[in-house]
């Protein structure tokens, strides 16, 4: 008899492997897939014990998702913020490409658009700048990709390896590319959009998108940037965390469940370095994306956990006159002037000291690494069950 396609006889810890999170069992060790760097590869697998048990189906076991106080509290906000939430109004002109991909794509990010919505009347933001979203292939949206910003760019925008982006405020654009969201290390991949994992990436990628347009009304409303007034790691971070609330609605799902998809950057929960805020007061350009995007999802977490505010995540910018009149911008130290912006930006808002700030949620950073690692170790899924 000829072996199956998924034979796993040829898995081993550093192999590739072709979707984040999938499992094998091979050797009597599980091994799951994760992303290191650029690439896919199996762990180094956890070795499973024999049982003359039968295996538990996911509807009679009962599985102990990650907690603590603040996830807790997070469960309690997230739930009452829906609850009173009405949708913001919004002018968002979504175009589609030519292709089955494009249509896919396309039917998830609409469906995914009253959660971000809501989010935006959660965080208080009015959209009043129209924004177009441009959803298709390579070739059809390079030149629609406006010129002069990353979007456009050969090395990291739509003509190279980006899946999904918010090209700026002024630009009033955002894209998801078929062809980058169907690749990893310029390798075609295989997704089903019909399946819970690939209509989650989807959907959680566009909504941070939608995120990064709200970060940029607060800052034209507040601060008259049409930047981000902290575009570091509560960016990427806050965008995250957004990202998940609408999730937990779209899918009615708790947060303190949803949240356990942070897990798919298992590269960065299985690392046993942990990455601190003052690494990554700036992250454009840098080729590690755990200090922004992961540890600045926890960071955030702790924020908001602790303010009891969701708009913490956006409107530090309100303090922009007070933190002008204290602060000269010397050019020459960039990085140190946007801590001290950040700093004084949280003391008045919030009455945070930041050196405080950053023990603390290093530390709940830190446990909660170690948390979602074991959530990984055992097996457990990082996608919902529900679906």
């Amino acid at each position: 008899m000829a072996a199956p396609l998924h034979a796993t006889a040829a898995v081993t810890a550093g192999s590739p492997c072709k979707k984040i999170a999938s499992t094998t069992i091979a050797g009597g060790k599980k091994f799951t897939c994760i992303k290191v760097g650029k690439k896919l590869v199996w762990n180094k697998g956890v070795l499973q014990k024999a049982s003359t048990k039968p295996t538990p189906t996911p509807t009679d076991q009962k599985l102990d998702f990650p907690i603590s106080p603040e996830i807790q509290k997070l469960d309690l906000l997230v739930q009452q913020a829906f609850s009173g939430a009405k949708p913001a109004e919004a002018n968002i002109d979504i175009q589609v490409g030519p292709g089955k991909e494009s249509a896919q794509i396309a039917e998830i990010a609409k469906e995914s658009l009253k959660s971000a919505l809501l989010m935006a009347s959660i965080l208080k933001i009015k959209l009043v700048t129209p924004l177009t979203v441009y959803i298709g292939n390579r070739d059809w949206l390079t030149p629609k990709m406006p010129a002069g910003t990353w979007c456009a760019d050969p090395m990291m925008g739509v003509p190279g390896p980006a899946g999904g982006g918010f090209c700026g405020l002024s630009t009033q654009v955002i894209f998801l590319s078929v062809d980058g969201l169907m690749e990893n290390d310029g390798k075609k991949i295989s997704r089903d959009f019909t399946k819970t994992p690939d209509r989650l990436f989807i959907s959680f990628g566009f909504v941070h998108e939608l995120l990064h347009a709200m970060q940029g009304e607060a800052s034209m409303q507040y601060a008259q940037y049409k930047g981000n007034y902290n575009p570091y790691w509560l960016n990427e971070g806050g965008a995250n965390f957004g990202a998940m609330m609408s999730q937990a609605y779209l899918y009615k799902i708790p947060f303190s469940q949803i949240r356990v998809y942070i897990a798919t950057y298992s590269s960065c929960v299985l690392s046993q370095k942990p990455t601190l805020i003052k690494d990554f007061i700036k992250n454009t350009g840098q080729p590690n994306v755990c200090g922004p995007y992961y540890d600045g999802y926890l960071w955030t977490e702790y924020l908001v956990a602790s303010t009891g505010d969701f708009g913490a995540m956006v409107d530090l910018a309100k303090q922009n006159d007070k933190v002008g009149s204290e602060l000269t911008y010397d050019p020459s130290k960039p990085d140190e002037f946007e801590e001290k912006k950040l700093a004084l930006s949280m003391k008045y808002g919030y009455a945070i000291d930041f050196n405080t700030f950053i023990t603390n949620a290093q530390a709940y950073s830190d446990a909660a690494t170690l948390q979602l690692r074991k959530w990984l170790s055992a097996g457990n899924p990082i996608y919902p069950q529900t679906l």
